[in-house]
This record gives structure tokens, C-alpha cells and sequence, in this order.
């Protein structure tokens, strides 16, 4: 399964938008794209899918309009082919194939208003929305399950029994008993009359315990295997490590228990299985955060007649950044993983890095990761999901050693690159060129040099050699985009910036043995410093433009370097900050 393309209509911020994605499930993959385009529509868009419909409140319609009716195109590709999910205002195809879930930062303005006398004032805090982990708690229903009244049901020879209390205190055995087994059929006639007619004989054998389980599995084994359902029920009991089932005749007779216990039950069969599940998932939550809270409050999850199960966090300003942060994150993140049931499940990040601290950023990455492997593991197409604004390049740094990172661009920016310019950075490394190119082309100097034969011999242009006409030529890219022109070359600007700000501080220092220590500083941010050693000051543009020119100009294989940088570019920020080192 992959995921090719998203469609996204009338959702808040998106009138319209085609994204070709081509998503590989198990694989980080990160969306990018600058503030104010639609990142949190995106978002919003997944988590207002339904069971049967796009739900949307009504601020998140396009321009706030009702009339704009939303729509998600999920275009997918497996075995069959390529095909269209579609969820919108009326139906959901989307939710059939996929347990989608979003994450996002849970903080809120909340605004309380205040009478003093006459006057009416509000008061603004910042708060942690309240978590619901588990919308509907199941009224407690309970299997009811009594070894001493089991052997009494299974008749004269219930000794042989083992107590299967572990089983109805299984969530997962008995969720994948629901899920496989179809137990309204041990009420049908034939089938419960081929397992009475087994019982009956086993309770007519006299012996001890071990004489009947002898005699059980010498003469009515093939019996049992073929009535079919109960032969799954079977086997689906020995695949768990259950102590009290350590051979077939055991899981034979401890289905014989579980049958009974769902024809007495009858529809409150289910009812305990939530039940059971509902008791798992809270003590799972109750687990997870008191692991993870490190603040001085009792948080943990409670019972709520009209939300469900949800924790309610202390307010913003009563406990830091990073225990809010992680606390919040990994509670949803667990949450995630409880819900999702489906082969292929969607999991989207909005923003994580922009409020998740240095130090949190590890469990991020140590949960995602083992959440990736877990259901890589569990034959799962799992679509992890991270939108942000953010350079690519700084999850390479943080995240994800181990699995492959795919890169999409929302927004695309109007570039191109002389392919020239790559080459160079790739061949910079070249014993014939580098020290030379070094000092001379990708950092300023006072001199010039010629490598025109060397460069020619490495098919670069040769013209380039002259590194005075190769400052010509990226002075001529940096032109074009201080001029609005969209044909510039994004490295050829990393190239200009860093040998504008060289030149400058360069400029600055007037004793010779400086100068010549300064050109020989290896890295434009070792340059700065050294004129803060020497007494020069250093205007704090130089170093914010570090975002552009440092670490562009080395070549990463497999890596797309323009891309970022041209994202960047458009900042007009960014470019107010250029036009000032060059005017």
C-alpha cells in the first residue's frame, strides 16, 4: 500500500490543493511548508474525518462558509492498483481502509471574565485542552467467570478442567476471539450437538484426570479438529503462552469453558469484552503518564459521566514547557496506538518540533521509532506524518538514524540551479582544486586565483577557475533575486552571502597580521568569532544569516540541498536581511 496523492477541498485555510506525495508506509515521512499556507488546514482536514463523513465545525470551513463543502481524496496504490478514496460531507470511503490520527499542540487561550462592581473585565490564560482518551465508558459488565462452577457445568469428569481465568483477564486473546471466531455458531443446532455429543462421552470415562486427558487425546482429537470453529478456537488458544493450556486436549477443553461462557452470556459477551478492553486501556494510560510525569501534581486519568475517560491537565503556567510538552504528546501518541486496528493506519504530526524542546525531542524520536518497528512488525502499513515549517535538515540531525526520511514540499518555490554548481560542490573535495578553491571561491579573499586548466579537467567551466569570475557570476544570481526575478540560483545566493559578510568584516580590520589570520580561519562562523576575539563588532545579522549560508555548500548524497535553501529565500524576511549586507 502506498499512499500517492491527497486532495484536499474546502477545508479552512485550502480552497483546493493536489499534493503527489507517494507515500511508502513504515517511513517517517515530512511534509514541508512555510507558515500561513495551510499546514494545520491539512491537519484539521484528517482529524474531522468520521466513521461516515467529514464533520467539519463550523470555523473550519472554507472562508468560513458552510456552502464550501469539504472533500479528502486519498489516491492510493497496492496489488490492485491504483484507485480513489474519498471522504466529504455525505459518506467516507477512506475510513473503511485506514484508522487515521493527529496530533497537535494541545494548548488553548482561554478567556474568563471577571465582574468588579459594574465593570465586566477578561482575563487570559493559557491552558492544556482536556484530553479524552476514551470517549464512552462501557457500563460494567463482567465475564462472570468461576473455575469451581465451570467444572460443575462441564459435567462428572469437570477434574479434568484447568482454571482459565487468564483468559478472560486477556484483552488481546479475547479481542482476536471476537475478531475470528464466530461463536453465535456453537448455538447452532449441528455444531452443538457434534460438541455435547464429544463432552458426553469424556464425562462417561472413569480414572483419574490424566486417565481421561490420555484417553482424550488417543481417541477423540481427530473428532474435535473436525468440527472446524471449534478446532480455530482451539488453536487460536495455543498460540498465546496461557499456563494452563500445555497440550491440545488442554486448549480443546479450555474452549469447551469459553463456549460455555458465551452461550450463558449471551449479547453480554461483548458487553464484558469492552468492558475488559475499557479496563486494559485506562490501566494502560494510568501507566503511561505516571511513568512520564515528573511534575508535582497527581495527574491521572478519570471518569467523566459525558466526555469518557480523560485527563485533565494543570493549568499552563503551573508546570514547564518540556513536562507539558512531553506529557501531552506522548498521552495522544499512546492513544494513537490503542486506536489503531486497521492494516493501514495514518498517524499525522502537526507542528511537533515547534514546541517540543531539545531533550523531548529523544523521546519523540525513541517512541516513533519503536512505534514504526512495532507495526512494521504487526504487518501494519503504517503512514507516520510530520507537518512542518521547518528545514528538512534538521530532522536528519534529531531523528530517525534508522529509517529513511521522504521529503514533500506543499509548497513548491519558483527555482532553479545551474547544474554546474552542484558539480563543483561535489568535486570541491578534489585533492587538485581543493585547498585553492577553499580559501579563493567559497570564502572571500583579497586575491585571485586561476584554476581554469584544473577546473576544465574536472568538466567544470572553465572560466569558473578564475575565481574573480566566478564571484561575478553569483553576484549576478544574487542581483537577479534582490531584483524579484524567479530565475536565480538558490546556492549561488549561499555562495554570495558568505563572501558579502567575509568582505565586509574583512574591510573592517585594518593590522595585516589580522587580515592574514582571518583569511586563514577554515568556516565563515570561526571567521566571525575571531573578529570578536580582535576587538571588531560583529552585527547580529551576520550571524542569523548563518541559516543560509552555513553548511549548503558540502554535498550530501542523495540529499536534495536547493530545495531547502530556495524555501528559505522567500522568507521576506530573510530577504530584507541580504538587501541590507549588500546595499
Amino acid at each position: 500500500m502506498k499512499i500517492k496523492i491527497i486532495e484536499i477541498t474546502n477545508i479552512k485555510g485550502i480552497a483546493n490543493e493536489s499534493f503527489q506525495l507517494d507515500l511508502n508506509p513504515n517511513k517517517p515521512s515530512i511534509l514541508v511548508a512555510p507558515n500561513g499556507f495551510g499546514k494545520s488546514s491539512f491537519g484539521i482536514g484528517f482529524s474531522s474525518l468520521g466513521r461516515d463523513k467529514i464533520s467539519l465545525s463550523d470555523k473550519h470551513f472554507h472562508n468560513n462558509d458552510s456552502a464550501n463543502l469539504p472533500v479528502i481524496n486519498l489516491s492510493v496504490q497496492d496489488s490492485a492498483g491504483i484507485r480513489t478514496l474519498t471522504a466529504d460531507s455525505t459518506s467516507n470511503s477512506i475510513s473503511s481502509e485506514f484508522d487515521v490520527f493527529v496530533i497537535n499542540s494541545q494548548l488553548m487561550a482561554k478567556a474568563t471574565k471577571m465582574r468588579i462592581g459594574n465593570n465586566v473585565t477578561a482575563k487570559s490564560s493559557l491552558e492544556i485542552a482536556t484530553t479524552v482518551l476514551i470517549n464512552t465508558i462501557p457500563k460494567k459488565v463482567e465475564f462472570g467467570y468461576h473455575f469451581p462452577e465451570a467444572k460443575r457445568a462441564f459435567g462428572a469428569n469437570g477434574k479434568i478442567l484447568t482454571d482459565s481465568s487468564e483468559l478472560f483477564n486477556c484483552p488481546a486473546g479475547i479481542r482476536q476471539i471476537l475478531d475470528e471466531i464466530a461463536l453465535n455458531k456453537f448455538s447452532q443446532v449441528r455444531v452443538s450437538k457434534s460438541v455435547d455429543s464429544v463432552k458426553a462421552e469424556i464425562n462417561n470415562q472413569s480414572g483419574t484426570a490424566v486417565d481421561i486427558k490420555t484417553w482424550i487425546a488417543s481417541n477423540k482429537i481427530s473428532e474435535l479438529e473436525s468440527i472446524e470453529e471449534l478446532n480455530k478456537l482451539s488453536q487460536l488458544l495455543s498460540s498465546y503462552d496461557f499456563e494452563f493450556i500445555q497440550s491440545q486436549t488442554d486448549s480443546f477443553l479450555a474452549a469447551f469453558q469459553l463456549i460455555e461462557i458465551s452461550k450463558s452470556l449471551g449479547a453480554n459477551f461483548k458487553k464484558a469484552a469492552s468492558y475488559l478492553f475499557y479496563l486494559s486501556d485506562k490501566a494502560f494510560y494510568e501507566q503511561v503518564i505516571s511513568d512520564f510525569n515528573t511534575t508535582r501534581y497527581n495527574i491521572k486519568p478519570k471518569e467523566d459521566r459525558k466526555l469518557g475517560l480523560i485527563v485533565e491537565w494543570p493549568k499552563a503556567h503551573e508546570i514547564s514547557n518540556g513536562q507539558r510538552d512531553v506529557l501531552s504528546f506522548i498521552t495522544l501518541l499512546m492513544k494513537a496506538k490503542r486506536n489503531f486496528r486497521k492494516e493501514n493506519c495514518i498517524l499525522i504530526i502537526d507542528e511537533i518540533f515547534d514546541y517540543l524542546d531539545d531533550a523531548n525531542l529523544i523521546s519523540f524520536q525513541y517512541f516513533i521509532t519503536d512505534m514504526l518497528e512495532e507495526m512494521k512488525k504487526a504487518g501494519k502499513n503504517f503512514f507516520p506524518i510530520l507537518m512542518t515549517h521547518l528545514d528538512p535538515m534538521y530532522f536528519n540531525h534529531f531523528c530517525f538514524n534508522r529509517h529513511k526520511i521522504k521529503v514533500c514540499y506543499l509548497k513548491d518555490v519558483p527555482h532553479s540551479s545551474n547544474p554546474n554548481i552542484l558539480k563543483f560542490i561535489r568535486k570541491r573535495e578534489d585533492t587538485t582544486i581543493r585547498n585553492t578553491v577553499d580559501q579563493f571561491h567559497f570564502h572571500y579573499h583579497p586575491g585571485a586565483a586561476n584554476l581554469s586548466t584544473e577546473f576544465s579537467a574536472l568538466g567544470l567551466p572553465s572560466t569558473w577557475g578564475d575565481s574573480t569570475r566566478f564571484h561575478q557570476m553569483i553576484n549576478g544570481e544574487v542581483t537577479k533575486y534582490l531584483n524579484e526575478q524567479t530565475d536565480y540560483d538558490p546556492l549561488a545566493i549561499c555562495f554570495g552571502v558568505r563572501v558579502r559578510i567575509e568582505e565586509l568584516l574583512y574591510g573592517k580590520i585594518t593590522d595585516p597580521v589580522h587580515q592574514q589570520a582571518f583569511i586563514d580561519e577554515h568556516g565563515t562562523k570561526k571567521k566571525l568569532e575571531y573578529c570578536e576575539q580582535i576587538g571588531i563588532d560583529v552585527p547580529e545579522i551576520y550571524y542569523l544569516l548563518g541559516i543560509i549560508y552555513n553548511d549548503r555548500l558540502h554535498w550530501r548524497n542523495g540529499m536534495d540541498i536547493i530545495r531547502p535553501v530556495a524555501l528559505k529565500l522567500e522568507n521576506i524576511t530573510i530577504k530584507k536581511m541580504i538587501r541590507d549586507i549588500f546595499n
